[in-house]
């Protein structure tokens, strides 16, 4: 089975546009749709939202110094992973 990755269209209709390359010979496929989520919630970000997402707010050296001090280095002193995982969910 040959897959092909190609960027389609759904219509107000609920129609699926796509077009498909001449090769492509006719019969049964299968589909798989994958829908963003913006789309699945069907919302569309506003140019507010959008400005909001693209603020960046960098961090000074010192507070970069301190981030990093409150981090544990490494991994060595997980001994038990599955606990270390549960201890970070809560």
């Amino acid at each position: 089975m040959v897959t092909l990755h190609l960027t389609g269209k759904i219509d107000t209709n609920g129609e699926l546009q796509v077009t498909l390359p001449p090769s492509v010979p006719p019969g049964e496929v299968e589909v798989i749709i994958t829908v963003p989520s913006a789309i699945q919630d069907h919302e569309a970000w506003t140019d507010e939202e959008i400005q909001q997402m693209m603020q960046v707010a960098p961090k000074t050296g010192a507070e970069i110094a301190a981030m990093l001090n409150e981090m544990e280095a490494g991994y060595q002193h997980i001994s038990d992973s599955a606990a270390w995982v549960e201890q970070r969910r809560t």
